[in-house]
Parts: C-alpha cells; structure tokens; sequence
C-alpha cells in the first residue's frame, strides 16, 4: 500500500537539505509501529519517495513523500504517529492512499513560490515594485546559470515562468509570487529570478530575502 503523504518545512529545519530530511524521515518512520516495507537485498531501506526537493534555506507548505506499508493501515493514525516522531518544524499535514504507481517526481508539474525582498531604504519602494515589473515583462530574460559541465552559460528563463506578481507588503519590503514550471521535464529555480533581481537593481542595498514554497502542483 502507498500512502501520499503532504507536510511542512518551516524555519526550524529550512537548513536542513534534501538528503538530511530523507534521513530524518526514515527514522523517524522506524521509530513508529507501522507495517513499514523494506527494500529486497544485503541493505533493506525503508520505502519512501520524495518529490522535487526543496533548496537549503528555503520553507514549504507544500512537500510530497510516498511511503509504502505492508498492511493497509488508517490515515488519520498515520499522520498522528508520524507527526508524534517528527522533530520540531516537519509536520505531516494530510495523507491520503495513492493508487497512482508513478513515482511523486515525474507527477510534478507546476510550483508557487513567494519571495520575500527587504531593502534598507523604503523611499522608492513603489518604484522598486515597477522596475521589478518591468524586468519580467521583457520577452527575454538570461540569467547566468551553471551547467552539467560546471561551466556558466546564459539561459532564458521566461518560458519556464507562468506568472509572476509582486506587491508591497512593509515600508521597505516586497513580495514576489512566483508561478512556475517544476519538475524533472522543465524546472525553474527560484533562486534565479532573486539572482536577477539583484544583477538588475545593482546599487539597491537589500537586506535580506527569503523563499517560501506555498504550493507544489502534481499532474492529475
């Protein structure tokens, strides 16, 4: 049996990484009473499956795993026990039994981000907003990216946003709401568009920043 489950990454562990969480994960399912399935071989493993990882420093309302039990076993119950052994900042918040067999990352499709952006002066914070606006709106947007081969190269980014706002929220902070591809076919990392929008307001001091994944879209 498969049971999707969908949980939360908040500020206590957004320095945890993908592989740590995966780790976190599979001793905190070890400590339960589920009927947990193992792997075959010399190294059984718990069987789980996560969706597109999430980057260091970045929360999330909106995280896929699968686990795969034995028996079949009651939701509710499921989500408690787990939640009783999770450390502070994961939280399991629904589980439902999945009959899809694909695995969680080629279901993904589409990802909402809200960017967060502090600036030490507010007195051009409308301005800010416009010049952000602007920078999106252009048919083309390069960004310098790293490649497979570890070498720089320009990469345009506008096909892989599918919609993009940005409002003030503070005296001298905004927040952008990025909507996206995502997944394993097209994927947009958030941290390129701040990229951008730092490379395009040079001389603009920010603070600080901060990258909350609010939703992870999978394929019906």
């Amino acid at each position: 049996m498969i049971y999707r489950m969908k949980f939360e990454k908040h500020d206590e562990v957004k320095y945890i990484g993908h592989l740590d969480t995966m780790r976190t994960f599979t001793r905190c399912i070890k400590r339960t009473s589920l009927p947990i399935k193992f792997s075959k071989g010399f190294n059984p493993r718990v069987q789980l499956s996560f969706a597109l990882p999430l980057g260091v420093g970045v929360t999330s309302d909106s995280e896929y795993v699968d686990l795969e039990l034995e028996d079949e076993v009651d939701v509710i119950e499921l989500k408690k026990e787990l939640n009783s052994t999770l450390p502070d900042g994961f939280k399991i918040v629904n589980v439902i039994k999945s009959e899809n067999s694909k695995s969680l990352m080629s279901l993904v499709k589409e990802a909402i981000y809200e960017i967060g952006i502090e600036f030490e002066n507010d007195d051009d914070i409308e301005e800010l907003v416009q010049k952000i606006e602007n920078i999106f709106a252009q048919e083309v947007i390069e960004v310098e990216k790293q490649g497979k081969n570890k070498k720089i190269e320009l990469v345009n980014i506008k096909p892989n946003i599918l919609d993009i706002e940005v409002e003030v929220i503070g005296f001298s902070s905004i927040r952008v709401t990025l909507h996206c591809n995502a997944g394993s076919e097209n994927n947009l990392n958030p941290n390129l568009v701040v990229d951008k929008i730092k490379n395009e307001l040079a001389g603009t001091e920010i603070i600080d920043f901060n990258i909350h994944r609010r939703e992870l879209i999978l394929k019906d």
